[in-house]
């Protein structure tokens, strides 16, 4: 692994890794999965930013300022890998900040994009993926980061501006559901992560679930179409033993795109989603 040198909050971090293809990750074609891609462009994402922000963020105790994943983008080329085989994980990130309808700074973000080759310089995955800088704290003015801490070294702010989509880009208001649960579901103890709440690999998992059986129902044919690409809005976490009910729209046909929504149990009809997941399906070769 590479890293770029300068210390300050306009830095760029470029990262090369290279990671073994797992057997469990890869579907009947021997493609990885989209649920997967995660798993190979985390370390690339993670690691770098780690090891500077490891000085603000007492892990074990929950205590100091994180960087929670708010919005994700996965993508998977159904392309043909071994298990075993070695895979390069190449990727740049860097610090970003949102700004409001005011001017103001809403959140400091850390922006990342991955993307997975193989061997012979075959694209098979990319990822996009967005943090923002938070504390823990039960009120969300003082949740808010604005400013970078000083024991960072990297100055106060990053000079670049980007956007981080909301739900709403995702799920079209007042449209009813072309399909939803007809019961509520669970999250247990399997679903969770250090962060103590629902990692969100478990709702893209729980999410290709539910729009599978729900075309299926519907009579569509399965057998070609597979999972090729993800964004996810995480807009509140979600706790082991919280109930919730899932809901769909179909949003276009060339190519088939289904939008999903995770809903808390308790919460009223007109509320924001927890999280949001737009899919797209396309078909095999």
């Amino acid at each position: 692994m590479s890293t770029s040198k300068r210390l300050r909050a306009d830095r760029v971090i470029r990262s090369h890794y290279r990671e073994t293809v797992h057997f469990q990750d890869l579907t009947e074609r021997m493609a990885i999965r989209l649920s997967a891609v995660s798993t190979y462009a985390g370390r690339s994402h993670f690691e770098p930013w780690g090891k500077i922000l490891a000085s603000v963020h007492d892990h074990a105790n929950h205590r100091g300022i994180f960087t929670p994943l708010v919005y994700v983008e996965y993508e998977t080329a159904d392309a043909p890998c071994e298990p075993g085989m070695k895979i390069d994980v190449r990727g740049e990130s860097w610090l970003a900040k949102t700004i409001d309808e005011t001017g103001a700074i809403r959140h400091i973000a850390r922006e990342g994009r991955h993307t997975l080759y193989a061997p012979d310089g075959r694209i098979i995955g990319a990822a996009r993926m967005v943090n923002v800088f938070t504390r823990y704290d039960p009120d969300p003015a003082r949740r808010r980061v604005t400013e970078l801490p000083e024991e960072l070294g990297l100055g106060p702010l990053p000079s670049r501006v980007t956007e981080i989509p909301a739900a709403e880009s995702i799920i079209e208001g007042g449209r009813r559901a072309d399909f939803a649960d007809s019961e509520s579901h669970v999250w247990h103890y399997g679903h969770t992560d250090p962060n103590r709440h629902v990692n969100g690999m478990a709702y893209l998992r729980a999410m290709e679930e539910f729009v599978a059986d729900s075309m299926a129902r519907a009579g569509h044919e399965l057998e070609r179409l597979y999972f090729a690409r993800a964004r996810i809005v995480y807009r509140k976490p979600c706790f082991r033993g919280e109930r919730y009910r899932r809901m769909g729209w179909y949003r276009s046909e060339a190519p088939l795109t289904i939008a999903g929504a995770f809903r808390k149990e308790g919460d009223p009809g007109d509320a924001s989603p927890a999280t949001a997941i737009e899919l797209v399906m396309l078909q095999h070769g």
